[in-house]
C-alpha cells in the first residue's frame, strides 16, 4: 500500500473557470439558506437530517443506518438512557455524539466567531465524536502512537510525525495562503491534509468532517446542514478515495481536482438544503395565503371561517379522510362535536376553494396554488 510524506504544499488554481464557477455558486446559495427564518421545529428536523447523514457517513453496514424517526428519540431521551435495540447501540451513540459535536461547535463560534482552529480543539472534536464508543486502539481526543492503514493508503507511522504533522497542519491553516483562500476552499483543503495525516486510532473521517464542518459553519457557509459533506462522501466514497489520491501522488501538486469535487458535493448537498428551505417557506406563505381566502368567502360565519383557517394551519403532508371523519386523527379536535356531515361540507369548501385536494381518501395542502404568486 503507498504511503505518503505529507506536505503542505498543494497548488489550488483559484483561477480555474471551474472552481470559481462551483464556489460562487456554493456562496449564492448559502447566503440565501442564511437570511432565511425557519420555525425552530423545522431547524431541529434539519438537525437530525443531519445527524443521519453524519451516522450513515460512518459505517457500510447493510441495514445499520439509524432513520429520523430513531434520531429524534436519541436526541430527545438523556444521555444515560438507552432507547435503541442492541444492535444499534454503536450507532445510538454515534448519533448521540454526533449531535453532541453539532452543539459544541455551535456554542465556540456563537461566543467567538473568529475563534482559530487549534490543536487541542481538534483532539475535543475527536473526543466527542468517538466517546463511549469501543473502537480498538483508539484512545478519545488523543493522537494515535501506533500504525495504521486507510483503505490503500498508509498515513505517516509514528507517534512523534503525527504530533509533528498536527502542528505544522495548525499552523497551516492559520497562516497565508491558508487564510486568503475562499472559506470554502480552505475548509475543503484542510479537510484533505488531516484526512492524510490521520492523527487518530479511530475517527478520522467523522473529525475530518467536523474540521470541515466547523470552518465552513464558522463562515456562514452551513449554518443549517453542519454535516451536509458527510452524505455526499458517503454516496461517492470511491471516487472520494481516488480523488484523495489523485492530489497526493500526483507530480503536479496540485490540490485542484479533489477541492473541485468536494465543492460540487457541498453545491449539491446546499441544494437540497435550500429546498427544504423553499418548502418551509412555501409551506407559511399558503398558510397565510389560505387564511385571506377564508377570511374572504363568503356564506358562512365567522366561526366556520376560523375552523377552517385553524384546520388547514395544522394540516401538513396528508391526512387520511376515513380517519378524520371518524374523529380518530388530531386535527379532528378543531371540530369539536361537530357531526360527520358538518366536517364533510367543511371539506367541500375547502376543496372548492382550492385550498385542499382530495384523492383515493387522502387530504393534502393546495399547496401548489402558491406556483400562480412565483415570477
Amino acid at each position: 500500500m503507498p504511503s505518503w510524506d505529507v506536505k503542505f504544499d498543494r497548488l489550488v488554481r483559484l483561477d480555474d473557470i471551474e472552481v470559481i464557477r462551483t464556489i460562487a455558486e456554493a456562496e449564492v446559495v448559502a447566503k440565501f439558506i442564511r437570511g432565511m427564518p425557519l420555525r425552530p421545529s423545522v431547524q431541529a428536523r434539519l438537525d437530525r437530517l443531519n445527524i443521519m447523514r453524519a451516522v450513515r457517513g460512518t459505517t457500510g453496514i447493510e441495514g445499520a443506518d439509524l432513520d429520523e424517526d430513531e434520531v429524534e428519540r436519541v436526541l430527545a431521551s438523556p444521555p444515560d438512557e438507552r432507547v435503541l435495540p442492541v444492535a444499534k447501540a454503536r450507532e445510538e451513540q454515534e448519533a448521540r455524539n454526533a449531535g453532541a459535536v453539532m452543539r459544541f461547535v455551535a456554542q465556540t463560534l456563537g461566543t467567538d466567531r473568529t475563534q482559530t482552529l487549534t490543536a487541542p480543539f481538534v483532539r475535543e472534536l475527536h473526543r466527542l465524536t468517538t466517546e463511549g464508543i469501543d473502537y480498538p486502539n483508539n484512545v478519545p481526543g488523543e493522537y494515535r502512537t501506533h500504525a495504521v492503514s486507510a483503505g490503500t493508503y498508509v498515513p505517516p507511522r509514528s507517534g512523534d510525525e503525527v504530533r509533528r504533522l498536527m502542528e505544522e497542519f495548525v499552523s497551516w491553516l492559520n497562516e497565508p495562503p491558508a487564510t486568503k483562500w475562499p472559506p470554502i476552499v480552505r475548509a475543503l483543503a484542510a479537510h484533505f491534509y488531516f484526512i492524510s495525516i490521520h492523527p487518530f486510532g479511530d475517527g478520522n473521517g467523522r473529525t475530518a468532517r467536523a474540521i470541515e464542518s466547523y470552518l465552513l459553519y464558522q463562515a456562514g457557509v452551513n449554518v443549517l446542514g453542519f454535516y451536509s459533506l458527510a452524505n455526499f462522501y458517503y454516496r461517492r466514497r470511491g471516487e472520494y478515495e481516488q480523488m484523495l489520491d489523485l492530489c497526493r501522488f500526483s507530480d503536479a501538486r496540485d490540490l485542484t481536482p479533489f477541492i473541485l469535487f468536494a465543492a460540487t458535493g457541498l453545491t449539491e448537498e446546499l441544494d437540497a438544503v435550500h429546498e427544504e428551505v423553499i418548502a418551509e417557506a412555501t409551506r407559511t406563505a399558503f398558510r397565510e395565503y389560505a387564511r385571506e381566502t377564508i377570511l374572504g368567502a363568503g356564506g358562512v360565519s365567522a366561526s366556520v371561517r376560523a375552523r377552517l383557517a385553524q384546520f388547514l394551519h395544522e394540516l401538513e403532508g396528508e391526512l387520511d379522510e376515513r380517519e378524520f371523519l371518524s374523529k380518530r386523527d388530531p386535527l379532528a379536535r378543531f371540530h369539536g362535536n361537530a357531526s360527520r356531515k358538518t366536517m364533510t361540507r367543511d371539506l367541500d369548501r375547502l376543496e372548492r376553494l382550492g385550498l385542499i385536494s382530495r384523492e383515493n381518501g387522502a387530504i393534502r395542502p393546495r399547496l401548489d396554488a402558491m406556483e400562480q404568486f412565483k415570477r
